[in-house]
């Protein structure tokens, strides 16, 4: 789900609410204020605080995400556990394991057709390493984001094919274990999305995958991968699907 986000327009604090997790930004004092208030009501676990004053935290943990203070503005990345645990899990930890350049490949059709579903006793175990990679997938645009959306597309019905992708998908995370976004100080003067669609990607359903980005100055702040739900009958209709779910999150017109 995402998150809620609230501000005060007096005493200049931000807060983004995420089930139990509050994250609250503004000025030291009014920061202190909140918290008081929070404390009065609740008993919470109040976490490092981020700035630039020398008793500040300069890294902190937010919702298994590492974020840190830097002189030129913030970083941020997915934890790194979970490439661990995903690597751990393929049994592709150690020295002698190959990576790979790329998190997928196109599955031609030959292989399409050969395909056979996995043993039942290894749907578990495939659906639980899906959905690992699936959570990566929010913080990793650099081709994870589609590659983990087309593994959990079997999840109900695990094949052999689908595994294999997931084994490529975990050499590449051997190769590029970690992805950092740094948020340096700017001036941005207006959101820009990006959208662009592959016309009838999947060689099973025909179907094609919208994708794109959300763009404040040279920031990225949002990416998606989604398998459309309809077949389009032509690659402009493909695009326009594209950009009517670009426009759907209000976040501004698209750059095509």
């Amino acid at each position: 789900a995402s998150p809620c986000v609230f501000t005060h327009p007096v005493g200049g604090v931000t807060v983004s609410v995420h089930g139990d997790d509050f994250i609250a930004c503004g000025p030291k004092r009014q920061l202190d204020e909140f918290e008081k208030m929070l404390r009065s009501h609740y008993e919470p676990t109040v976490g490092g605080r981020l700035g630039p004053g020398k008793h500040d935290d300069k890294e902190a943990t937010i919702l298994n995400r590492v974020i840190r203070w830097t002189d030129s503005g913030v970083e941020y990345e997915a934890d790194p556990r979970q490439v661990e645990r995903l690597l751990e899990e393929l049994d592709l930890e150690g020295e002698g394991v190959n990576g790979a350049v790329t998190p997928g490949v196109k599955v031609p059709a030959h292989q399409v057709q050969k395909e056979t579903e996995l043993p039942q006793h290894k749907h578990t175990r495939f659906m639980a390493l899906a959905a690992r990679a699936n959570f990566l997938a929010a913080d990793r645009p650099d081709g994870v984001m589609f590659a983990a959306k087309e593994i959990c597309r079997f999840m109900s019905k695990p094949t052999d094919v689908a595994f294999a992708a997931l084994k490529r998908l975990g050499r590449y995370l051997k190769t590029h274990p970690r992805l950092v976004f740094k948020y340096e100080r700017q001036k941005a003067e207006a959101i820009d999305v990006y959208s662009d669609t592959d016309w009838a990607g999947c060689v099973r359903t025909r179907r094609s995958t919208s994708g794109g980005c959300v763009m404040v100055g040279a920031h990225m702040i949002k990416g998606w991968s989604a398998t459309q739900a309809g077949v389009a009958l032509s690659s402009g209709e493909a695009e326009y699907y594209g950009v009517v779910r670009a426009a759907g999150l209000g976040l501004g017109q698209q750059a095509l």
